[in-house]
């Protein structure tokens, strides 16, 4: 009897509970509500920017290869870049030389290889090119160019050098080729010593 008592007011003191409890969680609402906070996604690293590779070596354009003057030999082409013997030009003999005028003598050696203590050391190695040019007197272009290819067994003689020299008129004109052998070689014979080349390193 007691048990049916208690079921019969605590039944409905439950159910008013419930419908509290509801009521409550309707008038919350959006306030009421979980939201799930969704991670950020994770961000996709940036492609690093494509540097283009150089073409190779074969494909890049080269410079073009210093060129003779018309007239003279394709070997001394460039021999403005040589190595320079003389410190200032050397400046026309009084009565006159065999090469007239202002020069400037150029080898294709460095300096390290003819002088390595800083001494100039003979005989110069063989293959060594020596190219000797001149302005002749009240001309302002360079009209005369000799040069010496020292070659192995060539020419004993005059220390292996083989001698040619070439003249031209005009700036616009070709070179000519005007002196070479023993012209030459009995010119330079006088300077043996150091090895027939009249101008030493400066």
């Amino acid at each position: 009897m007691k048990k049916k008592i208690i079921q019969r007011y605590l039944s409905p003191l439950i159910l008013s509970l419930v419908t509290i409890v509801c009521a409550i969680f309707v008038s919350c609402g959006d306030e009421g509500e979980i939201v799930t906070v969704e991670p950020p996604a994770p961000q996709q690293p940036q492609p690093e920017e494509q540097i283009p590779e150089p073409p190779p070596a074969e494909q890049m354009p080269q410079p073009e290869p210093p060129a003779a003057l018309p007239g003279l030999p394709a070997d001394i082409a460039g021999y403005e870049g040589w190595l320079k013997l003389n410190a200032e030009p050397i400046p026309p003999v009084a009565g006159g030389d065999p090469h007239r005028g202002t020069k400037n003598v150029y080898v294709n050696q460095t300096r390290e290889a003819i002088a390595p203590n800083g001494e100039q050391q003979f005989p110069y190695p063989d293959g060594t090119i020596v190219v000797k040019e001149a302005t002749r007197p009240g001309k302002d272009f360079i009209g005369l160019i000799a040069v010496m290819w020292k070659e192995a067994g060539s020419n004993p003689d005059a220390g292996d050098w083989r001698f040619e020299e070439f003249l031209r008129s005009a700036p616009d004109a070709d070179f000519r080729l005007a002196f070479e052998g023993g012209v030459c070689t009995g010119c330079h014979s006088r300077v043996a010593a150091t090895d027939f080349v009249f101008v030493p390193l400066e």
